[in-house]
């Protein structure tokens, strides 16, 4: 038998289901397959040497898991620095679950889940639906190096109204039959594989909101120029942008974005993908 030993440092994504009462032994195992699922469906899906994701440890009381993404090597395994692949996939589970439970208004600033997320979300919170005093919690944990102590990076949670809210509307998203016909330019969602211009442009970190120096247009939704957003991910998408001696402002990109609007007119693009970049025509 070969055994591990997890050093006390690092980046831990911790779940914290509490059902309240006694939880059936398969929805428990089918609720941590569906987190798998998900992470391996965006983080896993064309790089089989990205890192895999392992519990580090069990706690009692309620159903507490704490999770590190390791990388496979030479048939063990190792620490990796999974910061900023912790950071992401607790916001895109905590965005999957509040997509659902947040109003019109709300939903309209989100990115849709896929349907495939939708239905793997829905398993996730399975074991505390309809459950009295039902909680989750996501949280991303920090050991420091030194000390060995835990701190908490950000934390979510959702209570037993919130957890059946989303259940119910993940249901119904599942139910929907697959769209015939591309969505209606005056909704908000995700636009795939739409060329960008940017007309403006610096040299920082994309920025997620707020007031921002990246403006771009993108003819298929809009001839404005409307400011640029770019989601954080495991790797920064403004980095591809501006990697390389050309300028961007020279090029055409192709990219998936979220079109954020409001009372039908668009307001901005998050840019979620960059597919490839070529020369503008002079």
């Amino acid at each position: 038998m070969v055994s591990y030993d997890v050093e006390e440092h690092g980046d831990r994504l911790v779940i914290t289901l509490d059902p309240g009462e006694p939880v059936g032994l398969q929805d428990l195992a089918d609720s941590f397959a569906s987190l798998a699922r998900m992470y391996e469906r965006h983080y896993r899906q064309n790089d089989e040497a990205a890192p895999k994701l392992f519990v580090t440890r069990l706690e009692t009381g309620s159903v507490i898991a704490e999770i590190a993404p390791f990388g496979l090597m030479m048939g063990g395994i190792a620490m990796m620095d999974g910061g900023m692949i912790v950071t992401d996939f607790a916001n895109r589970v905590w965005r999957g679950i509040t997509y659902f439970t947040a109003g019109r208004e709300g939903a309209q600033k989100l990115e849709a889940p896929s349907r495939a997320d939708a239905a793997d979300l829905k398993e996730f919170v399975k074991p505390l639906t309809g459950k009295t005093g039902a909680r989750l919690g996501i949280r991303h944990a920090k050991y420091e190096r030194a000390e060995g102590e835990k701190r908490t990076v950000i934390e979510y949670t959702f209570d037993e109204a919130e957890i059946n809210k989303a259940s119910i509307k993940m249901d119904q998203a599942i139910a929907l039959p697959t769209p015939s016909v591309a969505p209606d330019a005056g909704e908000s969602g995700i636009r795939n594989e739409v060329m960008l211009f940017l007309e403006q442009a610096n040299r920082g970190r994309g920025k997620e909101k707020g007031r921002t120096g990246d403006k771009g247009r993108i003819p298929e939704v809009s001839d404005k120029v409307l400011p640029v957003y770019f989601r954080q991910s495991i790797q920064d998408i403004k980095e591809q942008v501006m990697q390389g001696e050309e300028n961007p402002l020279n090029l055409v990109f192709v990219v998936d974005v979220h079109v954020q609007r409001i009372d039908g007119e668009p307001k901005g693009y998050t840019v979620v993908e960059i597919h490839e970049s070529t020369a503008r025509e002079s």
